[in-house]
């Protein structure tokens, strides 16, 4: 206990001193702390010359964190460790080195089979505000924060180094970076020669233009999906992939020697899926060219059925959760395809919205079931693979939903 009298030491660094709600979820562990929530804070940030990284305190003065620092973003503070002590802050680069090796440790020892996976899931590997995807020779990097933008020259070449790859291609493209009030860049970072590559998911081998395809050239995301579906699927099966982007799913299934009907609505995924088929020399793989809605509704006016149909649409609800066209797009999805699964086949169906929760998507797959008649059985629900691990308590890092379903 202090003595009476006795003068509390401020910490020599920048602070930033949070509200009881901002403590609060310091305290709970998420790692998001909100504008509304923060009450004084350095007036500048790492994007103007300002700190990257702050010392928390809440209202009693008391240390709470370390955090990344942003003056105009809706998240204020992105914690990268809780403290109780005034030491000094970390530097960010050397955080970002020590944590990159970890995650890196991890998908090392999971031993994947394939050479595309991801090295850091942002918050969930203790690194918030950074992405990085490897793909065979090449990564990819994403940052979504003030603090990693501005650290992004730096974490380029870090990652090449032990990464031991030739390239770092630079997608900050996304959405994410809009809230943030960060330029959308897409850039080779580090390194060099062509953006396109092949790298492998099982058995398959795929290709992609990390500077110019969706996302970060694949949906890796999937990757564990694709196999176990397939493993799933008997051998000879009719199996239909509706939104197949370059073919993930369509890929793993023609490998059980059936008939794959693959559609994207996009001509440069339909061509570099068509490309991937025959780089795999899969002729029972057919890609088409179409609208998945129209299609659908096309393959169920003529009767057609399917051992397998895959339903793994685009992100339908982007910005707000409750958005009843995207919940009825879902829907619609859903019960079209467990219409044209045949008894006893799988329907398997996705959603990568992170504004559909869990429980959302269950009571779609079950309004869609009572609408269409049949009965279903969930076999699993499953979600990214575990070189994308979810942070527990903090959903917004556990987006994917992939319910694999028995149609009766």
């Amino acid at each position: 206990m202090r003595s009476p009298g006795s003068i509390v030491r401020e910490p020599s660094l920048p602070t930033v001193v949070v509200n009881p709600r901002g403590r609060a979820r310091i305290v709970s562990g998420h790692p998001w702390v909100f504008r509304q929530d923060v009450l004084s804070g350095p007036p500048t940030d790492a994007r103007t010359g300002g700190p990257a990284l702050v010392a928390v305190l809440d209202q009693r003065r008391r240390p709470l964190a370390s955090a990344t620092w942003a003056t105009l973003s809706p998240i204020a503070l992105r914690v990268l460790q809780r403290r109780s002590d005034n030491a000094p802050l970390p530097e960010l680069t050397a955080l970002v080195a020590e944590r990159l090796q970890a995650a890196l440790a991890w998908r090392q020892r999971l031993a994947l089979d394939r050479d595309a996976w991801r090295v850091v899931h942002g918050e969930a590997d203790g690194l918030p505000g950074l992405f990085v995807d490897r793909y065979a020779d090449a990564a990819v990097m994403q940052t979504t924060s003030v603090a990693m933008n501005a650290a992004r020259p730096a974490l380029a070449v870090l990652l090449q180094k032990l990464l031991g790859v030739r390239m770092v291609v630079a997608r900050d493209d996304g959405s994410a970076r809009d809230f943030e009030g960060l330029p959308r860049v897409r850039e080779i970072a580090a390194g060099g020669g062509a953006t396109e590559v092949v790298y492998r998911l099982g058995e398959n081998h795929l290709q992609a233009d990390l500077l110019a395809d969706s996302k970060t050239g694949g949906f890796l995301d999937q990757a564990d999906n694709h196999a176990v579906v397939a493993a799933l699927a008997p051998p000879g099966a009719r199996c239909l992939d509706a939104f197949t982007y370059h073919g993930g799913f369509a890929l793993a299934l023609a490998r059980r020697k059936g008939a794959v009907l693959a559609s994207d609505e996009d001509a440069q995924a339909v061509a570099r899926a068509q490309a991937n088929a025959a780089r795999n020399r899969l002729s029972n793989l057919e890609v088409r060219q179409a609208d998945a809605f129209e299609l659908l509704r096309t393959l169920e006016a003529d009767k057609q059925r399917f051992d397998v149909v895959v339903l793994d649409p685009p992100a339908l609800a982007k910005r707000k959760a409750g958005d009843h066209a995207a919940l009825r797009a879902y829907q619609e999805i859903i019960l079209r395809g467990l219409r044209l699964t045949t008894p006893g086949g799988l329907a398997v169906t996705c959603s990568c919205s992170g504004r559909v929760s869990r429980a959302q998507f269950d009571e779609l797959v079950s309004a869609a079931a009572a609408q269409s008649g049949r009965s279903i059985q969930i076999l699993e629900r499953r979600g990214a693979g575990r070189d994308h691990p979810e942070l527990a308590g903090v959903p917004e890092t556990g987006h994917l939903k992939c319910w694999i379903l028995r149609v009766l």
